[in-house]
């Protein structure tokens, strides 16, 4: 069995996060910080993990550790400019096969995206974004924005007087993009199909596109 190798520049509390979900999932994971005490601090924490203090935008470093064909790199420095030369370096040089490059301007996405960084994440855009759709949208409990809100994934719960209660989703005028993925009823999850009944408090975790988002919630909370 091929060892999954993923490479993590920057970042601190967050890389620190990542190494515990990734190593707890038996993947060999390299950090690298330019903070000195941080990575100590790392090393100890997590001993079978290779961690590294230096420049990430340095190629030396990466051939030092032998980052080749690693399966993915994830740049989440403070510099939007140096998580770029990053990911263009480990892409083009190192090969990697999938690169992450986190951003605090969210008007440098598409220009990252342009320059060949096609996954680009803007925590920036992300927090607004969710901020926004949780105040304007009702019956939200939980929204995540998908390739930067075009897409979007809702966890929103069916009241007790909602006209869809009691009704097969065949016969509820869901917008045509969007879907309802799943009900978690009781404490179970039920993946929907045509002749599926909504009940009053099922959650409902539904996917849409940015433009049929309202439409959807409108149906959803219309009450009977």
């Amino acid at each position: 069995m091929s060892v999954y190798r993923v490479v993590v520049v920057g970042g601190r509390k967050k890389a620190d996060f990542l190494a515990n979900a990734l190593i707890k999932r038996k993947m060999h994971v390299t950090l690298i910080n330019d903070t000195e005490d941080f990575c100590v601090e790392m090393s100890h924490k997590y001993p079978e993990a290779i961690v590294a203090c230096g420049d990430g935008t340095k190629p030396f470093l990466y051939e030092d550790l032998h980052i080749e064909n690693s399966e993915i790199f994830i740049a989440m420095m403070p510099s939007d400019a140096d998580n770029l030369i990053a990911c263009q370096m480990a892409k083009q040089i190192f090969k990697v096969k999938k690169v992450f490059c986190t951003v605090s301007n969210p008007k440098n996405v598409e220009i990252f995206k342009l320059l060949g960084v096609s996954n680009v994440i803007s925590s920036t855009y992300i927090v607004a974004n969710m901020i926004e759709q949780l105040a304007t949208l009702r019956n939200i409990e939980n929204y995540i924005p998908i390739e930067q809100g075009k897409v979007g994934l809702i966890e929103t719960v069916v009241e007790e007087d909602a006209a869809v209660c009691f009704k097969p989703i065949s016969e509820i005028d869901i917008p045509k993009q969007s879907i309802i993925a799943c009900i978690i009823r009781t404490g179970e999850s039920i993946i929907p199909k045509g002749d599926t009944l909504i009940y009053p408090n099922d959650k409902l975790i539904c996917l849409f596109n940015d433009g049929s988002k309202e439409d959807l919630m409108n149906t959803l909370s219309k009450k009977g």
